[in-house]
């Protein structure tokens, strides 16, 4: 503190005095002050600063009965503004003048101590909330085909067999690029057909499962 704070001995320790560093304590290194001993030397240098606002971070935690109660009585002789983060309701209730909640995402801002903002917000959930009426979709119904579902069945076959007929000119096309592997004009040509053959396909599946979706469904209704 001397270093840090540039004051005398006598003026360092009256002011470790202030925050119950008597004695010997004043010589103690850092190293060996307990948790909440390194949090009153912490405050004991930041309200010598004369600074005029404190951000605390759960200023109460993992201290004992003593230490907390040093804490409390600290932020209430100071005479500055305080924001501070804490879990500890009774600190809470003790200082807080506005109140900040984070929850699912959002923050809540209160004004008031947070006694009324339990009851605020026990009121607010107390209050019958208006219930939304669900609409329910409306089925659509689908276009029916003529012929009924002997012109899909037969919509279906054809497309089974232009997929058959399809990957059967695929394999064919696959023999004929293994025998040309040497020659390598003839074998872009092929990659080019193989390729286009294979668009081809995906675009014969994709009619395939639409028919048969459509035949399912249609079978469903005449059930």
């Amino acid at each position: 503190m001397l270093y840090d704070q540039n004051c005398t001995v006598q003026a360092a320790r009256d002011r470790l005095a202030a925050f119950r560093f008597r004695g010997e304590d004043v010589f103690k290194p850092v190293s060996a002050l307990s948790g909440g001993e390194q949090s009153r030397l912490r405050l004991c240098m930041l309200m010598d600063a004369k600074i005029n606002l404190l951000i605390l971070d759960e200023p109460t935690n993992h201290l004992d009965l003593s230490s907390r109660e040093w804490i409390e009585e600290a932020v209430e002789a100071y005479g500055g503004a305080v924001i501070f983060v804490s879990h500890d309701r009774y600190f809470i209730s003790r200082f807080a003048e506005r109140v900040w909640m984070l929850e699912n995402g959002s923050i809540t801002d209160f004004e008031g101590g947070f006694e009324a903002f339990q009851s605020a917000r026990a009121r607010q959930e107390a209050a019958p909330q208006p219930q939304k009426q669900e609409e329910r979709p409306q089925k659509a119904e689908r276009p029916k085909r003529p012929g009924g579902t002997k012109q899909l069945e037969k919509d279906v076959l054809a497309a089974e067999r232009a997929v058959a007929k399809a990957e059967e000119q695929l394999y064919e096309l696959t023999l004929e690029m293994e025998e040309a592997a040497c020659n390598y004009l003839t074998l872009q040509e092929l990659c080019q057909r193989k390729e286009a053959l294979e668009e081809e396909i995906a675009g014969l599946y994709a009619r395939w499962e639409a028919l048969a979706g459509e035949l399912e469904a249609a079978s469903g209704e005449a059930l």
